[in-house]
């Protein structure tokens, strides 16, 4: 009644006055709110696009998962998740994003074709080196992503992309460029050299508690323990689980039948390759001159240049130059993927193939004749079918327990007691060990990598399946963390004393350089008499490289890091510190290298190598102008 009779009142006029009073205080507050909302998810806007922090989280997210692959058990989870780290990450998806915008401003596109070349070329989408339909799809299921929203990722990523490849193919090295190169990379210097080693005295030094604990406070760093755990897990071998029954001759007989074209004597194929090698760790401007060297060659074997002489003259592989590259006769399983896809592309019509790239570098093939395969009977064939079968047999109990414990865990991913209990298996320890390893499976480096992993270490959570090897496999739990602290002072004495005996050595022998380097600028006689009267050796230098075969790298180093003397008769005398000590250095002359004008191929490869530095160096000033040019917000606090 009191609802009705208010309901009654606020009719008209009244009604509408007051729902106006309360109408704007409440909108205010709920688009105030809404705002707010909105703007706490952004973590960058970039030129009024929102970098979101669902954005920045799922990123982030890969990119960890990433290091983790790639660093293994040296991946650190703490040292990954700090703000620097953060930032960072955050800075190359704005980067990203400048370049998106960039491309879509120049009016940059893919047509649909070359899209779906590029994503059936994707290794993790094929079988055999084929494209996989129904892999493709599982890939992206297992990633949360439809083929939609993939192709559009690649298609943004193809477009982006376009924009650096472009930068390389337009640059170039002019010829000062690569004089100037060349008189640097193959400058030679002249110099007099007396090495001071730091020799600890024979007789022990004896150190006082008052130097040994100022040593200990102030090198505290190098006297950290290193950060361990101790695990639990469960191990599950295909070896340990029962035998299958033997299977029948009907049935053996029949997978024959069905599998006749399987049990062939492979096809051999003779070939012979050019390699250009490039380092795994090599930056992108070397594997590109790579490239573009291996693209050079492959065109002059197809214009008819002998592939011999060829692989003899610019081969890299020192096993198979001398013979013009011949790797003799090969068959399926015994080169790596790339280099056998490729292989068995080439046809004896059209016999060289193009750039090839492997973990070694890249390769230029060429078929040289084909051994066709031959068949099997069923008796040659009957044993690799019943190992086939016992093998097919016994994985398959092996998902089975392999499942089973997957889903036993995840009741509880807290603890394996409760698994190992249904399954009657032991719960095994290991450790302590740190993320160097240590053994039975800490050794392992899946292992090691999952036991400092985020899951594992600072969730404490059951581990994923980790594979020791086919059909075996652990999981882990983190039985005790051990961080990283301060030993005591009596445990590393020994090694203070070691440490204070080595730094007063070379506080000895850079003494001793100084005092040799003020007799010799005073004129009180010949360097080399000098080093002599001090029971030093003397040594002359002439025409050392950059990269010497006999001295000691970081002493040339240093030399090459010294000012171009005046004149040789006015050398620049100095003392330099070396690995074990101190040189007092004479530089006499530096001499700058000279291109030889009839290395025609070394001269190509060096103008590749100018140009994609130089479009290294365009990209990154590309970058630090749409930086300049564009609007960007950064909210810091909200990645952290």
């Amino acid at each position: 009644m009191v609802l009705q009779s208010i309901r009654e009142r606020l009719t008209g006029i009244l009604a509408f006055a007051i729902l106006g009073i309360l109408i704007i205080p409440f909108a205010l507050v709920g688009v105030t709110q809404y705002f707010t909302a909105a703007d706490s998810n952004i973590v960058a806007r970039v030129n009024e696009i929102d970098i979101t922090t669902n954005d920045f989280n799922q990123s982030f997210s890969n990119y960890r998962r990433r290091m983790e692959s790639i660093l293994g058990a040296r991946y650190d989870p703490v040292q990954f998740d700090q703000l620097t780290v953060r930032r960072q990450h955050l800075d190359s998806l704005i980067d990203q994003e400048l370049l998106t915008q960039a491309a879509a401003s120049l009016g940059l596109d893919v047509d649909d074709e070359t899209l779906a070349e590029e994503i059936r070329s994707i290794p993790a989408f094929q079988v055999d080196g084929q494209f996989n339909a129904d892999v493709y799809q599982s890939r992206l299921q297992s990633q949360g992503m439809s083929p939609t929203q993939f192709q559009r990722q690649m298609r943004a990523q193809f477009v982006v992309g376009q924009l650096p490849a472009n930068i390389t193919a337009s640059s170039f090295a002019t010829p000062s460029e690569l004089k100037e190169f060349v008189a640097l990379v193959d400058q030679t210097r002249t110099f007099n050299a007396v090495m001071v080693p730091a020799l600890v005295a024979e007789t022990p030094s004896v150190f006082d508690e008052a130097t040994i604990s100022a040593w200990y406070e102030s090198h505290a760093d190098d006297y950290q323990s290193e950060e361990r755990v101790v695990i639990e897990y469960i191990e599950l071998d295909v070896a340990f689980l029962p035998a299958g029954i033997p299977p029948e001759e009907d049935f053996l007989r029949d997978q024959f039948e069905s599998q006749k074209g399987r049990f062939i004597s492979p096809e051999q194929r003779h070939v012979a390759h050019i390699l250009i090698e490039v380092a795994a760790d090599a930056d992108e401007a070397v594997k590109e001159t790579a490239r573009q060297t291996a693209e050079k060659l492959s065109a002059r074997a197809l214009d008819g240049e002998d592939f011999s002489e060829l692989a003899k003259q610019n081969s890299q592989d020192l096993g198979s130059s001398a013979d013009g590259g011949d790797l003799g006769w090969v068959e399926v399983g015994v080169m790596v993927k790339a280099f056998e896809n490729a292989m068995y592309e080439l046809t004896m019509a059209s016999p060289v193939s193009g750039p090839v790239q492997t973990g070694f570098g890249w390769h230029v093939i060429k078929l040289l004749e084909i051994r066709e395969s031959s068949g099997m009977s069923f008796e040659e064939a009957r044993m690799q079918l019943v190992i086939e079968y016992e093998e097919d047999a016994a994985q398959r109990a092996f998902l089975e327990q392999a499942d089973r414990l997957v889903d036993l865990i995840y009741e509880d991913p807290t603890t394996l007691e409760s698994a190992a209990m249904v399954m009657d298996l032991p719960v095994n320890t290991a450790g302590p060990f740190s993320r160097s390893g240590g053994e039975g499976v800490a050794a392992n480096a899946e292992v090691i990598t999952a036991s400092f992993s985020d899951m594992v270490l600072l969730q404490g959570s059951v581990s994923d399946p980790v594979n020791l090897d086919e059909n075996r496999l652990v999981m882990i739990r983190m039985s005790e963390h051990l961080p990283v602290v301060l030993k005591p002072l009596d445990e590393v004495r020994d090694e203070i004393i070691t440490a204070l005996a080595d730094n007063q050595a070379r506080d000895n022998a850079e003494a001793q350089a100084t005092e040799l380097l003020a007799a010799l600028q005073s004129g009180a006689g010949e360097f080399e008499v000098l080093a002599t009267e001090a029971g030093l050796e003397y040594a002359s230098h002439e025409a050392t490289k950059r990269v010497p075969t006999t001295l000691a790298v970081n002493l040339v180093q240093e030399v090459f890091r010294l000012q171009v003397p005046a004149t040789e008769s006015d050398p620049i005398q100095t003392v330099l510190p070396t690995v074990d000590g101190f040189a007092v250095v004479e530089l006499i002359s530096v001499d700058n290298g000279v291109m030889d004008e009839g290395a025609l191929l070394a001269q190509q490869q060096l103008e590749l190598l100018l140009a994609n530095a130089n479009a290294s160096h365009e990209a990154f000033a590309l970058m630090r102008q749409l930086r300049t040019n564009a609007e960007v917000t950064v909210f810091e606090e909200r990645i952290q």
